[in-house]
Parts: C-alpha cells; sequence; structure tokens
C-alpha cells in the first residue's frame, strides 16, 4: 500500500508540475483531444473549465458529464476524474453554468465548484466575455493517530473569444484566451506561499472551415517557469440523416510538448460521434514521460436542448 501511495503522489506532481493540485486532468473528452486551442472553442458545457467566455456563444440549455480512467497501470488504486457541468441562458441577456469535478484515489480526495456567467456582446459582433468563481475543496488520509487533513478555499478565472466570421470564404478565425486562479490562493493547510496556486495563461487561434467542415488551431500555455504549445484538429469524416436526425462521426486529435518548465510530451487522438441533441466523444491520452502507468481513457455524454 504505502509502494503504491507514493506511485500516486509521483504522477500528481508529475501532472500538477508543482507541489499542488487542482490541475484540468480532462474536463471533456473533446476539450482535451482538441488540445490549448480549445481556449478559442469553448462552446458547450466544458466552456466553464476552460474559458467561461465560451458559454455565452450557447443559445440553448447544455449539459455534460465527463468520466477519465486514469493511469490504468497503475496497480491496485482506481484513479478516476468525473466532471459535470451545465449552462443556461437567460432570457438571451447572458449564460450562466455550474460545474463541479471529483478526483479520487485510496487517500486522496479533491473536489471543484465553479459557478460561472458570460454574455456575448451585440454591438462588438463575435464577442464574448465571461468570468467564474472556483470553489477548491481537498482532503486526504492522515497518519495513525492524527486527525485527517483538509482544505477550503476560492479563486476566480477569467476570459474572453473572438470570432471574425467569413474571414475566409464562410471560414471563421476564432480567438481566446483566459486567465485561471487569478488570486493565486495558497492550496496548503498552512497556508504555506510556495504551494500557491500559480496564474495560467492560455491563449489559441482556430480556423474553422464551415463548407468543409473541419477545424485546426494552436495553443499557447504559460505559468510561471512552465511554457506549452500545441497543435489540434477536427474533421467531419461522416455525416448522414437518420430518422429525420443527422448522424455524424468526427476524428479529431491534438499532440504537444512543454518548451520549458517541467517536461510533459503527449499525443491526444480522438473521435465523436453526433445524434439529434445528444453527443458522445472519447479521448485517449498519452504521456511520454510515464509511460508505465498507462495512458488515460476519457469519456464524454453531452445533451444540447
Amino acid at each position: 500500500m504505502r509502494k503504491i501511495f507514493f506511485v500516486i503522489c509521483f504522477l500528481v506532481v508529475f501532472d500538477f508540475g508543482f507541489a499542488g493540485a487542482f490541475k484540468d486532468l480532462g474536463n471533456g473528452a473533446r476539450a482535451f483531444s482538441l488540445g490549448l486551442s480549445y481556449v478559442a472553442i469553448s462552446n458547450n458545457a466544458y466552456g466553464i473549465f476552460y474559458n467561461p467566455a465560451g458559454i455565452g456563444q450557447l443559445k440553448n440549455l447544455s449539459f455534460a458529464s465527463t468520466y477519465s480512467r486514469l493511469y490504468p497501470f497503475v496497480e491496485d488504486e482506481n484513479l478516476y476524474y468525473l466532471t459535470l457541468g451545465a449552462v443556461l441562458p437567460v432570457f438571451s441577456i447572458f449564460d450562466l453554468g455550474a460545474g463541479v469535478t471529483f478526483f479520487k484515489t485510496g487517500m486522496w480526495n479533491e473536489n471543484q465548484l465553479i459557478f460561472s456567467v458570460a454574455r456575448e456582446f451585440k454591438y462588438i459582433k463575435g464577442l464574448s466575455l465571461g468570468g467564474s468563481v472556483k470553489f477548491l475543496r481537498w482532503s486526504s488520509v492522515a497518519p495513525v493517530g492524527e486527525s485527517a487533513y483538509s482544505y477550503f478555499n476560492f479563486t476566480f478565472d477569467a476570459g474572453a473569444i473572438f470570432v471574425w466570421q467569413n474571414f475566409i470564404n464562410g471560414s471563421d478565425l476564432r480567438f481566446g484566451v483566459s486567465a485561471r486562479n487569478i488570486t493565486q490562493p495558497s492550496i496548503a493547510v498552512n497556508k504555506s506561499k510556495d504551494a500557491k496556486l500559480p496564474l495560467e495563461i492560455v491563449g489559441g487561434i482556430v480556423y474553422v472551415s464551415n463548407s468543409f467542415n473541419y477545424l485546426f488551431g494552436i495553443g499557447v500555455f504559460k505559468s510561471d517557469e512552465d511554457f506549452k504549445v500545441d497543435l489540434g484538429f477536427e474533421i467531419s469524416a461522416f455525416s448522414e440523416k437518420f430518422l429525420n436526425s443527422e448522424f455524424e462521426f468526427v476524428l479529431r486529435g491534438s499532440a504537444g510538448t512543454s518548451l520549458n518548465g517541467v517536461k510533459q510530451s503527449s499525443v491526444n487522438p480522438g473521435f465523436g460521434l453526433r445524434y439529434w441533441k445528444f453527443k458522445i466523444d472519447y479521448v485517449y491520452v498519452y504521456q511520454f514521460e510515464i509511460p508505465d502507468a498507462g495512458g488515460s481513457h476519457k469519456f464524454s455524454v453531452e445533451f444540447n436542448l
């Protein structure tokens, strides 16, 4: 059991890049398979987690959930990550969103509760702005004879998306940026400054072909000493009418690496199925630096009214 505990700690610290937590472990299979460029898309309930400005683009109720099976080669420990999100447009004035995440191991529990608001500006065509408040909580098993450890705090995210419609021949060019953990709270029980959540800045540019149903983009991530870049794409591989509704099969993927800071390189192939008001997405995340832990599998279900 002690060996498993240290393996988990290594995976957590490796993924997080510092002695902390509350990092993105896969909020949405489509979002993760498109990589950092998704910050310029964020046009479903997962925008709550990546760029709250994105939910300002939604016109109807949206609900989404993702289950992630993490590091399947870690024996005797079922590591999973669960995400729930929903968006409700309010009288075409603004959009309200709420999301929650659950990360659990045998000795560690971590949760986020997020409330978002966004608006698409009518007088600046294509511009959406949004913000979120995030409540953070973790708890862990303590050594024998000691009380269990727990933590609670909050912070804020903010973002913007601009869509240049009909950029070229009916295609759009999307720009997105988000700032996360703006107040940089300490997540240590003793409020140590060494355990502050770093400010994260993510930017992306995406080209969307409305005529040929594909998109590709580039995204960048900056946080303290870490600087990452990746490329993502999505293409409609098959589309056909079935029982008066459109059935679509979509292929997508991304690949990226860190140029500075903690070394992380990954490939994230995935696919999606669309029918009626439902969407089902999958992505396989493979990190080259920890091959012995196995790749992560993420499954998402989305419903748009």
